[in-house]
C-alpha cells in the first residue's frame, strides 16, 4: 500500500472515530438537555425536600416542571406570578410574610396561555387570594391573534408528549452534530476534566441523572439536573423565581445603547409594538377582565402589571412617530379596559419611574429582582395595608418622576 494511501486511510480513520465520539457524547448529551419525565420528577421531589435551587432541562419548556412544584408545595401557597420570562425575578421577598408565592412565571408565556392559566388556577385552587399577572407588549405577547387555549396542569398531563422521547432520531442526531452542541460538547469535557474529581464528575455528566449536591454563594442548596453550567447555581428557587446565575448586569452606556437600538423601525420591539397598530387582543383582554372580576367578587386580589423595561426604553419609543402612535394606543387600549373591568395594571414599562436603573437590568426586558422589588415596594407603599387603607384606582398605574421615593 502506498505512503499516500495508508495517510488517506488513517486520516479518515481518525475522522470517522472522532465523529463517531462526537456524535455519541452528544446524544447523551442530548437525551439529558431535551428533557425526561424522571428529570422532572426528581428535580421537583428533591428541591420540595430541600427548598435547594434546581431545574430539569430544558428551561424553555418548565410547565411541566412547575406544574409538578405547584401540586407539591399548593397547600403553603395563597399568590401567584403569572406571565412570561420578564416576571421571573419576583421573589418571595417583596411580599409580606402572610402571602406565600409561587412564581409560576415561563419562558415566552404568551397572553393567551397565561389567561388560561389564571382561569386553571381560579377553578382548581380556591386558596390562591392574591395573582399578579404580567402582560408584555415589547415581546409582542398581548398582540398575538391566539385564542385561549383549554388548559390542564396537573403534573400528569404537562408531561404528555414531553422531553427527548417525543423527538425523532433524524432530528437528534442532526442537532448533535450542530455547532453549538458540538462547543458545548467542548465545554463540558474541559469544565469536567479541570474539576477536582475528573473521572467522577465525567460519569455525572455523561451518565447520570443529576449532579452531586453542592452549595450557592448564599448557602442555599443545589443540584444540577442540565449539564451545562454546572456548579453556577442556575435554576429555580422553591418560589419558582429564577436565579439568573452567571448573567451579566448591564452598565449605563451598554443600557442607553440597548434602549436606543430597541426604537430603530427594524428592531424586533418596535415590530412586535406595531404588529397590529398596538391594539392588544381584545378576545384575550375580555378573557382576563372576565376573571379579575369574578376573583375579585371572590374575595380575591388580581393586578396586572405592564413588565419593565431597561431604563430609556419608552422615552426612546416615544421619538419615533410610529412607535409613539402605537404605544400610545397600547397604553389607551389597556387603560380603558383595566378601568372597565376595575383592576390595575401597574406601568412599570418605563421602569426609571419607580427609580430602577441600569445595572438591575441584564436586558431590554429582563430586570433583576432589585427592578422588580422597586416597582412592587412603590405600589404597596401608595396602596398596601400599612397606607391608611387608600384603594389602588383602576387603570393604569405609574408614578410620576417627580413622585419616586427613596
Amino acid at each position: 500500500m502506498r505512503r499516500e494511501t495508508r495517510y488517506l486511510f488513517v486520516f479518515i480513520g481518525l475522522f470517522v472515530f472522532v465523529l463517531g465520539a462526537v456524535l455519541a457524547l452528544n446524544l447523551l448529551l442530548g437525551e439529558r438537555g431535551l428533557g425526561s419525565a424522571q428529570a422532572v420528577r426528581e428535580a421537583s421531589a428533591w428541591q420540595q425536600a430541600t427548598r435547594g435551587v434546581t431545574f430539569p432541562p430544558p428551561v424553555t419548556q418548565a410547565r411541566a416542571f412547575k406544574a409538578h412544584r405547584w401540586a407539591d408545595q399548593q397547600a403553603e401557597v395563597n399568590t401567584l406570578v403569572l406571565g412570561a420570562s420578564s416576571l421571573m425575578g419576583v421573589t418571595q421577598a417583596m411580599f409580606p410574610a402572610d402571602q406565600r408565592l409561587y412564581n409560576f412565571s415561563l419562558t415566552a408565556n404568551a397572553t393567551p396561555v397565561v389567561a388560561a392559566e389564571a382561569e386553571y388556577f381560579e377553578q382548581h385552587a380556591p386558596q390562591i387570594r392574591h395573582v399578579i399577572i404580567g402582560l408584555d407588549w415589547a415581546i409582542g405577547m398581548i398582540y398575538l391573534a391566539d385564542a385561549v387555549p383549554a388548559m390542564d396542569l396537573s403534573p400528569a398531563a404537562t408531561l404528555a408528549g414531553f422531553g427527548a422521547a417525543a423527538v425523532p432520531w433524524t432530528q437528534k442526531w442532526a442537532d448533535a452534530l450542530s455547532a453549538p452542541k458540538v462547543k458545548g460538547l467542548v465545554a463540558a469535557l474541559r469544565g469536567a476534566l479541570q474539576s477536582a474529581q475528573p473521572l467522577a464528575n465525567l460519569r455525572q455528566t455523561f451518565f447520570e441523572l443529576a449532579s452531586a449536591d453542592y452549595r450557592c454563594a448564599d448557602g442555599v442548596p443545589a443540584r444540577d439536573y442540565d449539564v451545562m453550567s454546572r456548579g453556577q447555581c442556575l435554576g429555580f428557587r422553591h418560589d419558582g423565581s429564577w436565579t439568573f446565575a452567571g448573567e451579566a448586569h448591564l452598565t449605563e452606556a451598554r443600557a442607553q445603547m440597548l434602549a436606543r437600538a430597541a426604537a430603530a423601525p427594524s428592531a424586533k420591539f418596535s415590530k412586535y409594538l406595531c404588529s397590529t397598530g398596538g391594539e392588544p387582543n381584545a378576545a384575550v383582554l375580555r378573557r382576563l377582565g372576565s376573571f379579575a372580576l369574578r376573583f375579585t367578587a371572590g374575595g380575591g386580589n388580581v393586578v396586572f402589571m405592564l413588565t419593565p423595561l431597561v431604563p430609556g426604553m419608552e422615552q426612546e419609543m416615544l421619538k419615533v412617530d410610529a412607535s409613539r402612535r402605537c404605544l400610545e394606543q397600547t397604553k389607551s387600549a389597556l387603560d380603558a379596559w383595566a378601568r372597565a373591568h376595575g383592576v390595575t395594571v401597574i406601568d412599570a414599562g418605563a421602569s426609571e419611574n419607580f427609580g430602577c436603573v441600569a445595572s438591575e437590568f441584564l436586558d431590554e426586558n429582563h430586570a433583576w429582582p432589585d427592578c422588580h422589588a422597586r416597582i412592587l415596594a412603590r405600589y404597596q407603599r401608595d396602596f398596601g395595608r400599612g397606607n391608611g387603607g387608600h384603594t389602588a384606582r383602576a387603570g393604569l398605574y405609574r408614578p410620576a418622576l417627580g413622585e419616586r421615593r427613596p
